[in-house]
């Protein structure tokens, strides 16, 4: 996998992953406990292939961390690891949406302020659904000279639930929102398409199994089933 640069990081948004070096092997066990419609319980994990490669590819994985402190506030961190990929997403799971705070991925951290709303609540997640927002994206390369170490953006972003289907994945079935992204960056960068457009496939108490990257949910360890 290439080297994604800060240009394409930018028509991408969401998606870049930084390859880097590791061996890293992560196993899919069990959860005996049921989860909630977004999952964020410790120790899910999510195994995913790129599309178009063979189920005997080794996949990546995605696996929740658990709470950490990041500036005096609690997140939940799930990371991305193997195929060169080893990225983490902060997140915090409220009563009125899912909303993500920051990515760190080798030589790269990039927040979001205000935290970027990626899932609504439970109730409303529905075809036709929409919300979105704006946000300042901070991008932090920690080994830069110190006059190049931050860049800001101004990003406007919407997701709109345009469909549920059923969908076939490596990992079998799915009744599945197909969700939408789209995001566009005011900044005076003389890109050619300064607009992002993904698209992902979400099931309750599953999670994604299509995600922004164009990753196929392999295997996973949840069930489900919903938490009481």
């Amino acid at each position: 996998m290439k080297k994604i640069s800060i240009f394409l990081f930018l028509l991408l948004l969401l998606t870049a992953c930084t390859p880097v070096e590791t061996t890293e092997k992560v196993e899919v066990v069990q959860l005996t406990d049921s989860v909630s419609y977004y999952p964020h319980e410790v120790g899910a994990n999510w195994k995913y292939l790129a599309n178009g490669v063979s189920l005997a590819d080794s996949p990546v994985v995605s696996s929740v961390l658990g709470p950490t402190v990041v500036e005096g506030d609690i997140w939940i961190a799930t990371d991305l690891v193997g195929q060169g990929i080893q990225n983490t997403w902060f997140r915090q799971y409220r009563a009125d949406g899912v909303y993500l705070l920051k990515e760190e991925r080798p030589g790269q951290i990039v927040s979001y302020d205000p935290p970027l709303k990626e899932f609504p609540t439970a109730k409303s997640l529905r075809v036709g659904t929409t919300w979105g927002g704006n946000t300042t994206t901070i991008i932090f390369w920690p080994d830069a000279k110190p006059d190049n170490q931050y860049k800001k953006i101004e990003v406007r972003y919407d997701y709109t639930v345009v469909d549920k289907r059923t969908v076939t994945v490596p990992a079998g079935q799915f009744e599945a929102f197909v969700i939408n992204f789209v995001a566009s960056v005011s900044d005076n960068l003389n890109l050619s398409n300064p607009e992002a457009k993904q698209e992902t496939w979400f099931v309750p108490y599953i999670g994604e199994i299509r995600t922004e990257n164009k990753f196929f949910l392999l295997e996973t360890n949840l069930t489900g089933v919903a938490r009481k």
